[in-house]
């Protein structure tokens, strides 16, 4: 649970729906902010409800945070209170469903190609014992120099200069304990004359652990540079497991290797056969579909390859679902990659779409058990957010209007909100199926009226009441 301060408002991930789903799109006016079904935020409206609380700043951004809880809140409420029955259980999932079915078919596909059963003897522990050493451990010191800032060359050589005598006092038998505790500038290490204690592969950067892990207790290395300096390393001890402390946990390691080897021989198989192509501009054509408003695509753009394989190709509307079913949280990621990133993403999007047309080509179908169950998983997570943030608590009395309750009821939710008497629970892609039934429209010309207006109240002096009534 949080609660809405200015630093959490501004972080909170957005995601911007306006008229998308089957629903026709609302139609907003000159005055309004957004829509969710038939009921509308004006500008005043949310003026009015943020201008008071003086510590969230007059911003784009949280006029648009705003706005998309309204909406998320309000649909969720006419969810909840549809007349007949739960309007939750009568939304369109596929979109949060599809991508669960699809790891569940490739799961699926894997159990049917993949055989688990590989033996492992002890022969092949012992063989990878003594030529891996897993486990291992060395205890070493160190003396660490550094290269002074903007080092001129005069300066470099006088260091390295000084990292080979040390390491020829060292091999010469000079106390190294006392030369690290002289000469290094490991403020960490030096006052312990160089010890670094024992430790594994994998925890020093590679020059460093290479050289500590190449030599016997008792060897003094030769200078080793990283991006930390120059090296002296001694090493004091090494010491592994026994083969039969560990001989079961590398049986398991050496068998989970062999079917990953397996399943890698079988993708391959199957992407050496599709012949895939990446298309030149795949990787800025992903950072264009990333900054379009989250909306199925259509036209032109829509059906752009990002990438071609034998049989079919992957578009940019594919990448645009994706995206969708993942919540806004990604695109902001793929507008910022790096290129290369972007290709190695769409590799494995490519790659899952393969297995998918793979598992379909066989005929495996979806766990539907399985898929039921995660639907019901999803329905839980709308009526618990629903009881927490308070919709449920919305009761109609004979003769009341049901949409003037609802929207009553989500302006004091989010008075409450905003001042951080409540929390917050984004929907996040839980929202699309509910703007998909109902309908959702954010106004950009009326997020800047609203900002407009918050300057002018604000401008005009402290507010007397919190009025979130509709004046427009």
């Amino acid at each position: 649970m949080r609660r809405w301060s200015t630093a959490s408002l501004l972080a909170l991930p957005l995601l911007v729906l306006s008229g998308c789903g089957d629903s026709s799109s609302p139609r907003l006016g000159s005055s309004d902010l957004a829509a969710a079904g038939r009921l509308k935020l004006s500008v005043e409206q949310a003026a009015q409800l943020l201008a008071p609380v003086q510590e969230l700043p007059n911003d784009a951004e949280v006029v648009r945070a705003l706005a998309e809880f309204w909406m998320d809140y309000t649909l969720l409420a006419l969810a909840a209170t549809e007349p007949g029955g739960d309007g939750l259980e009568s939304l369109d999932l596929s979109s949060i469903l599809e991508p669960q079915e699809s790891q569940s078919l490739i799961m699926r596909l894997r159990e049917a190609v993949i055989d688990e059963n590989f033996e492992v003897g002890d022969d092949d522990i012992a063989a990878f014992f003594e030529a891996e050493r897993p486990g291992e451990e060395v205890r070493a010191r160190h003396i660490l120099l550094l290269f002074p800032t903007d080092a001129t060359q005069a300066q470099v050589d006088s260091v390295r200069s000084l990292a080979v005598d040390l390491r020829d006092r060292a091999r010469a038998g000079a106390n190294f304990a006392n030369l690290a505790t002289q000469w290094s500038e490991d403020p960490g290490s030096a006052q312990r004359g160089g010890d670094l204690d024992y430790f594994p592969r994998g925890m020093m950067v590679a020059p460093f652990e290479q050289a500590a892990f190449s030599m016997a207790p008792g060897e003094v290395s030769d200078v080793v540079e990283t991006q930390f300096g120059l090296h002296i390393i001694r090493v004091e001890d090494r010491r592994s497991p026994a083969l039969d402390e560990i001989r079961e946990e590398l049986r398991s390691g050496l068998r989970q290797e062999r079917i990953a080897q397996a399943e890698s021989i079988f993708v391959a198989g199957i992407e050496g056969a599709a012949n895939v192509r990446v298309e030149d501009n795949a990787a800025t054509l992903m950072r264009e579909v990333a900054e379009q408003e989250p909306t199925p695509l259509t036209g032109r753009l829509a059906s752009r390859a990002l990438a071609r394989y034998q049989g079919g190709s992957y578009t940019a509307a594919d990448f645009q679902k994706f995206l969708i079913a993942q919540g806004p949280g990604l695109r902001p990621q793929v507008q910022g990659a790096e290129d290369q990133d972007l290709l190695n993403f769409l590799d494995n999007l490519v790659r899952s779409e393969l297995l998918l047309n793979e598992a379909r080509s066989r005929g495996i179908e979806a766990d539907a058990d399985e898929v039921q169950a995660v639907r019901q998983s999803i329905l839980d997570q709308y009526r618990q957010i629903a009881e927490i943030v308070g919709v449920t608590e919305i009761s109609l009395s004979e003769g009341q209007n049901r949409n003037e309750v609802v929207a009553a009821a989500v302006l004091a939710i989010l008075e409450q909100v905003i001042r951080g008497e409540a929390d917050v629970f984004p929907l996040q892609n839980l929202g699309l199926p509910l703007r998909q039934k109902y309908g959702a429209a954010l106004s950009d010309a009326g997020i800047s009226k609203v900002v407009d207006r918050i300057e002018a109240i604000r401008a005009a002096g402290p507010q007397d009441d919190f009025d979130g009534n509709d004046e427009g």
